[in-house]
């Protein structure tokens, strides 16, 4: 957020009240605008315009996540890929032109799944470590030229990029890569998060450089035109990154999936087609692809069989698709925190399938629940429940044949009052009071003396 959480400090102050420390708002603040840099990627700050270069090591794409279209001035081969999304912006550069067009493509959902399994291979194979990015350096910089590259990584104009992996199928193309950056206490805050290519104990014994390496970053092309019109890029997160469990998500998912470059977390236990499905759900949640994608539910279906086979057994569904889309409509909304790991993503995935199964239950047996028969929401009965049953264990001892004649007795009697008092206050209305001064009156005296109230005289 940079500046701008100076110009929401008073703003803040305001909502606040009282007289709070303004320097302990302002942390506050900061902290937060940090929080929602690295969850979208960006940086939500005007930084002027800058000079950049690029030093992508053979790779055709780059990743520029804060470039607006248009702004853009340099060689001729070098594009901005408008983003599908948002085509105000740019998240992909192409930096060299294409060899060959491929004369077709298969649809964006089948290469966004594709996708995910090529993430899935870079984990397995090791590639998305600092190891690989520390062996990648010894194989491809000669020792001689080490310095030299450690020195081009320092100038903050030049993006070093160290590639991963490069694949073209089906009329897409497919890299993953990291950036090689010199972190000071200059260096500006990207919104991105960096790991250290040397642990605690070589940076002590060998004194070794503040080197660090970015997040893995996925982009995906469609290789039909020159230059090319379609790109997707994402950010890999093979750790949680912070575990907090008061932050808001909620509030903040909507926008965070709004204005934010999609985040694919990753762990030792992610599956091939866990990891597919999570691209494809990321790519519906930022507006890449559409609720009408078809391989929408069969990706549910094949990255998590065990939840879905679930739903398929509780809910009698025909079969593993329809199990599946009964899940997924759980999972058409911005759903987990990806700061909390992947771990997290699968159990938000079996909580929805509960989910699923209690709602496909209640409108199963519609007819037969308590409050259908009372005449009212279920959101009402059970803000009601506390005053007919107490709880056991955690859960309310609630037998419906007795709670429910009881609740219609409390509702009609508290209907038959709610009517007797309109009929009082249209009584007294009638009689000259104002509505302020009816209401008062009933709260001050019994209903019965309305018969002969009447409003004050007012002073001559």
């Amino acid at each position: 957020m940079g500046q701008w959480s100076e110009n929401l400090l008073d703003e803040v102050i305001a909502k606040i009240g009282g007289d709070p420390d303004r320097e302990l708002v302002k942390e506050m603040l900061r902290q937060t605008g940090q929080e929602i840099d690295i969850l979208t990627g960006r940086t939500f700050d005007f930084r002027g315009t800058r000079t950049v270069r690029f030093e992508t090591n053979g790779l055709p794409f780059v990743d520029v996540p804060d470039l607006q279209r248009g702004t853009m001035q340099g060689e001729q081969s070098v594009h901005e890929v408008p983003d599908p999304v948002n085509d105000l912006i740019t998240t992909v550069v192409q930096v060299t032109p294409l060899v060959t067009l491929a004369p077709r493509a298969m649809p964006v959902g089948e290469a966004l799944f594709y996708a995910g399994q090529i993430v899935a291979k870079a984990r397995g194979e090791g590639l998305l470590d600092s190891d690989y990015i520390r062996w990648w350096l010894r194989e491809n910089v000669e020792g001689g030229e080490m310095e030299s590259v450690l020195r081009r990584v320092m100038d903050p104009d030049l993006r070093f990029i160290v590639p991963i992996l490069g694949f073209e199928f089906g009329g897409w193309g497919f890299q993953i890569s990291r950036r090689l950056i010199w972190v000071t206490d200059k260096t500006e805050d990207e919104g991105r998060l960096f790991e250290h290519l040397f642990d605690k104990d070589e940076m002590k014994a060998r004194r070794a450089p503040p080197l660090f390496a970015t997040e893995s970053v996925l982009i995906v092309t469609r290789l039909t035109s020159q230059p090319v019109d379609w790109a997707f890029s994402a950010r890999i997160w093979t750790q949680g990154v912070n575990q907090r469990t008061d932050r808001p998500w909620p509030m903040l998912a909507k926008a965070i999936h709004a204005h934010g470059i999609p985040v694919v977390t990753v762990d030792q236990a992610s599956s091939p087609m866990e990891l597919a499905c999570q691209v494809l759900l990321k790519a519906y949640w930022h507006g890449y692809v559409g609720s009408d994608e078809p391989l929408l539910a069969r990706a549910v279906a094949l990255a998590f069989p065990r939840q879905v086979g679930r739903v398929r057994r509780e809910t009698k569904a025909p079969d593993l698709d329809a199990a599946a889309a009964l899940l997924l409509e759980g999972l058409l909304h911005p759903g987990f925190d990806p700061a909390r790991g992947a771990e997290a993503s699968r159990r938000y995935v079996t909580r929805k399938a509960s989910i699923a199964i209690k709602q496909h239950r209640k409108q199963e047996n519609a007819d037969r629940q308590p409050w259908t028969l009372i005449g009212i929401s279920e959101r009402r009965y059970y803000k009601l429940l506390p005053k007919f049953a107490t709880k056991v264990d955690g859960r309310y001892a609630a037998d419906p044949g007795e709670i429910v004649p009881r609740m219609r007795e409390y509702l009609d009697r508290l209907d038959r009052t709610r009517s007797a008092r309109a009929d009082l206050l249209a009584g007294l209305r009638g009689r000259g009071f104002s509505e302020a001064a009816a209401r008062k009156w009933l709260q001050r005296h019994r209903p019965e003396d309305a018969l002969n109230a009447w409003p004050r005289k007012r002073a001559a």
